[in-house]
């Protein structure tokens, strides 16, 4: 934080109303002096995170999270508070100069320099007379410049990159992340002829590439780079770094196949578009999804794998508390030939008509079955029941039931017996509970004042007068803490004191142990003054153990019965107290 000084911290947060950031990421809801939401730091189903406007705070009453406006950024987009400081400062119209940044260390750092490197070189062959070729498939595409420079397109020629990164790296490095492959002890290019398209991770680093075919040459149509210890697919979402902005603003993600789509779809005004590449779906990918709290919607490939993997993922989805919607259309395998033959205005038609996902999987259940046959009738009808009974609103039960009754003549008394009404779906979520940490009663007061001091400047300073001390010396550290920004400030702001501590850890983490066991902000003097003198007691209980121990340790009868008097003296002197 030495890079930003404190006027301008300060300025910024002070301008970025913590209500309207928050509420830019979770939808808020005002309740009393302050606003609730769903908390995105946990698996939350009902709103325990309280946004204050008055201290400028929010925090967490299930999970402890807590913090000022940077905070909540910086944890929410997965980003350095340095990072969140600019990005906050960019909107109010404060630019701070990135160069002045700690650049974050990274083991990976020099092979994401290599990636960078190669998307240079690629796109310099593409720029390049050998690359006209290429360019003329991309303009068949209806890919244009527009598009090919926000994606870093580019051309791997004949070879030629090995060469040039052979000098800046080990060459066995450029093996291991999949841009070269070993032949006779010579480092080659393992692409070669093809349209490159970078694939980033979720922060924004190149560290793979598909690569097209574009002529009438052999060899498969794509080869895409395989997992590397940078590059692990499943943890990957094409264009997620690119349209993440995008998606917080619009609060719906579209899902798609692979990154064609992504570009068609860009090209046409839609920017909140991430790939699988691929059908898959892993617990990583699910876990982003779910931490975005956004609408999801589902434009898989129209084919059966593509209507297989909608089908997987829907499920998933719902059962993690997201209804997605999916976008249907016919005659084209995916929404890239759609748009292509069609043009833009399919596409928007066919998202304007996009169907809840418990529609599409009633349809999707009907395949491979002839609703003719009885067995293949009743088959259709058990599965379709089982999938209304998961809805978690019984009017829509009802509904579906209907439709259900309607379509095939069968009685709507028979239907409803095989479902259950009345009973909200609960959704189970594995909760592994740390061992809670048994506290004594001078543990319960020292937090209680940290509290009541975080809160009340008033605090503070009984605190400075009257008191000066807690027994364990982290808490004691953040007391103290609190006392030094209270007097280098002139006063106190909560707000701005968890920016001052931005970079101690260890005090951080004292004090989410203190919020984390207190919950009520209001209090009276004497509730303070009582705490005051459990600590008291502390001290004095300390000394009196000293004095009993150097009783024992003494022969010296006079000595004894020096010690003794003191501490009758100050236990009389806590009597009195």
């Amino acid at each position: 934080m030495a890079f930003i000084d404190d006027e301008t911290l300060n300025k910024i947060r002070k301008e970025s109303d913590i209500v309207d950031v928050i509420g830019g990421y979770i939808d808020l809801v005002p309740k009393g002096k302050n606003f609730f939401g769903v908390c995105p730091f946990h698996d939350d189903h009902s709103p325990s995170m309280s946004v204050s406007p008055d201290k400028q705070i929010y925090r967490c009453f299930t999970c402890g999270a807590s913090g000022n406006v940077f905070t909540f950024v910086t944890n929410y987009e997965n980003i350095s508070f340095y990072d969140a400081v600019v990005k906050l400062g960019e909107k109010i119209g404060i630019k701070l100069e990135k160069k002045n940044k700690i650049k974050k260390i990274n083991q990976y750092e020099n092979l994401y320099n290599l990636y960078e490197l190669s998307v240079n070189f690629y796109k310099n062959n593409l720029n390049s007379i050998a690359g006209e070729k290429a360019r003329d498939y991309l303009k068949s595409r209806k890919i244009d410049e527009d598009m090919i420079k926000r994606f870093d397109i580019g051309l791997s020629v004949s070879g030629g990159l090995s060469k040039v990164l052979k000098n800046k790296c080990n060459p066995e490095d450029l093996v291991d992340i999949g841009l070269s492959y070993m032949s006779d002890n010579e480092v080659l290019d393992l692409y070669r002829n093809r349209i490159m398209f970078p694939i980033k991770d979720m922060e924004g680093n190149v560290v793979a590439y598909s690569g097209r075919k574009y002529d009438d040459s052999d060899g498969p149509k794509y080869i895409n780079t395989k997992g590397t210890k940078i590059f692990i697919k499943g943890k990957t979402l094409y264009n997620y770094s690119d349209a993440i902005d995008e998606i917080r603003k619009k609060k719906e993600i579209i899902i798609v196949e692979g990154f064609m789509e992504v570009i068609r779809l860009y090209s046409i005004g839609f920017k909140n578009v991430v790939a699988l590449m691929g059908t898959s779906f892993t617990t990583e990918q699910l876990e982003v999804i779910k931490k975005l709290n956004v609408k999801v919607v589902l434009n898989l490939d129209n084919d059966e794998p593509g209507k297989q993997a909608t089908y997987t993922i829907g499920n998933e989805l719902s059962k993690n508390g997201i209804n997605p919607t999916v976008i249907v259309f016919d005659n084209y395998k995916d929404t890239d030939e759609l748009i292509m033959n069609l043009g833009p205005e399919a596409f928007v038609k066919s998202y304007n008509n996009k169907i809840n996902y418990v529609d599409f999987r009633l349809h999707y259940l009907r395949n491979n079955k002839d609703l003719g046959n009885d067995i293949d009738l009743a088959k259709y009808i058990n599965e379709a029941i089982s999938t209304i009974n998961e809805l978690n609103d019984d009017v829509l039960k009802e509904i579906k039931i209907k439709n259900l009754s309607n379509e095939f003549g069968i009685s709507e008394e028979i239907l409803k017996s095989k479902v259950t009404f009345g009973q909200n779906k609960v959704i189970e979520t594995k909760i592994i509970e740390k061992p809670k940490k048994k506290y004594n009663k001078y543990n319960i007061s020292e937090m209680r004042i940290i509290f009541l001091m975080l809160n009340h400047k008033e605090v503070i300073i009984n605190y400075e007068k009257n008191l000066g001390f807690l027994p364990s010396e982290d808490m004691r550290k953040l007391a103290s803490e609190i006392v030094i920004f209270k007097d280098k400030n002139n006063g106190w702001s909560y707000a701005d004191f968890m920016s001052y501590i931005n970079n101690k850890p260890d005090i951080i983490q004292t004090l989410n142990e203190v919020l984390a066991n207190n919950n009520e902000e209001e209090y009276n003097t004497l509730e303070l003054e009582d705490y005051f003198i459990i600590i008291k007691k502390y001290r004095v209980d300390k000394q009196i153990n000293k004095l009993k121990e150097q009783i024992k340790n003494t022969l010296d009868i006079e000595e004894k019965k020096r010690l003794m008097k003191r501490i009758e003296k100050m236990k009389k002197e806590v009597l009195e107290w």
